[in-house]
Parts: C-alpha cells; structure tokens; sequence
C-alpha cells in the first residue's frame, strides 16, 4: 500500500531521485533549527533560570544533535557508499552487449588490445579496442581475458552466465567484448540516495584468443 501510494505521487515529479532532494532539504531544515532551537534555549535558561548550565538542557542539546549525526551518516551512505549486491533483482537490472573486436593491423604486430600502464604511485592501465570502427578507450573495470576459459579472475566479481560467453567464443572466435551494464531501478528504495535509473557500474570483459593478441606499450 505504501509502495503505491509513493508511486502515485511521485509520478508527477521528474522522479523517484526528488525523494532523496527532499530528505536532504529537510536535512538542512532540521540543521538550522537544531542551532536556533539550542541557541534560543541557552538564552532563555541565562535570561530566565540565570544558570548557564543544567543537565536537562545539555541532554536535549546532545539529543537534537545525535538526531542530526544519524541521519546525516545515513544520507551520506546511502548517496556515496551505496554497493548493491549486482544480483539483487529488486534494485539493480541489467544488461550484457557482445561485440566482435576489430582486428588492428598498424604498426608491429596484429592485435585487438592495446594496454597502456603508466608507470606512477597510483598507476593506471587504459585499454584501447576497436569495435565497428569505433574506438572505444577504458581505464577502470575492464580486464582481459584470453585462452581457454572465456572470464578470468578479474571479471569473476560480475554476473557474467559463462554459458552465453562460451557460445559467443564459438560465434566470434573468441574475440569480442562483453560490455556488462548495471542500472538502478526507478524505485523510491534507489531515489532515497538519488540513484533511481542510473548506472550502478559498467564493466568490459575484452576477450580476445591468446595473449599474442595484446599489445603492450
């Protein structure tokens, strides 16, 4: 019943992400009147009681305050450390794209990867390819796969159904990439941490036939 009647109101907004907007304004809200609220209480217990402290007042004031740090802790995860399980049908859909990889033939030898690494503290590796002449160049969640299995250890962390890879190995001679895309639903569960219908990850399985096939600068 809640689930509808959420639903119905926030059909007419831009969406489920305006329920997290709002909880932050109350947020906000309930910050500048926890100030006003301990600042008027100070004054009034000075002015009145002329006592500026009593165990009655501070315990309110450390109330009010743990209210606020509660809830702040909870928006700021929901919004900034939000790991939904990838396999969790009532937040996350998905999708996986197989694309034949297109052979590079420039200079040196042959091949459908080109990994770059760059050789700092916190180094980094971008993976160049190219899929019907377009070039596609990706640094995180990406990782090579080559040989017999179709997925290596890297891009076990995915949901990939190795059954589905195995027959594209077969139709694209092992050489094509698994381009896996995770989006949030639109539901008011995801639109608390302003995540309804966005990208949860994106992940790119490259797999090409044997490491002969990867160039490395």
């Amino acid at each position: 019943m809640l689930d509808g009647m959420l639903t119905a109101l926030f059909n007419f907004s831009s969406g489920w992400n305006t329920l997290g907007i709002l909880l932050i304004v109350v947020l906000i809200l309930y910050f500048v009147f926890m100030i006003q609220n301990i600042r008027q209480r100070r004054i009034k217990m000075i002015i009145r009681e002329h006592k500026r402290f009593t165990v009655k007042n501070v315990t309110l004031d450390l109330l009010e305050i743990a209210v606020f740090l509660v809830a702040s802790i909870a928006m700021f995860n929901q919004i900034f450390l939000d790991n939904p399980n990838l396999e969790d049908s009532t937040r996350i859909t998905s999708q996986v794209e197989y694309k034949p990889l297109i052979l590079n033939t420039g200079t040196g030898n042959s091949s459908y990867v080109t990994i770059d690494s760059s050789k700092t503290k916190f180094g980094s590796q971008t993976f160049t390819f190219y899929v019907s002449g377009k070039r596609y160049k990706v640094v995180n969640d990406v990782s090579v796969a080559f040989g017999k299995e179709p997925i290596n250890v890297n891009a076990e962390k995915i949901p990939y159904d190795k059954k589905v890879l195995t027959k594209m190995d077969k139709q694209y001679q092992k050489a094509y990439v698994a381009i896996y895309t995770a989006r949030y639903k639109k539901t008011w569960q995801n639109g608390i941490g302003l995540h309804a219908g966005r990208i949860a990850t994106k992940y790119y399985l490259i797999r090409v036939p044997d490491d002969s096939f990867i160039k490395q600068k």
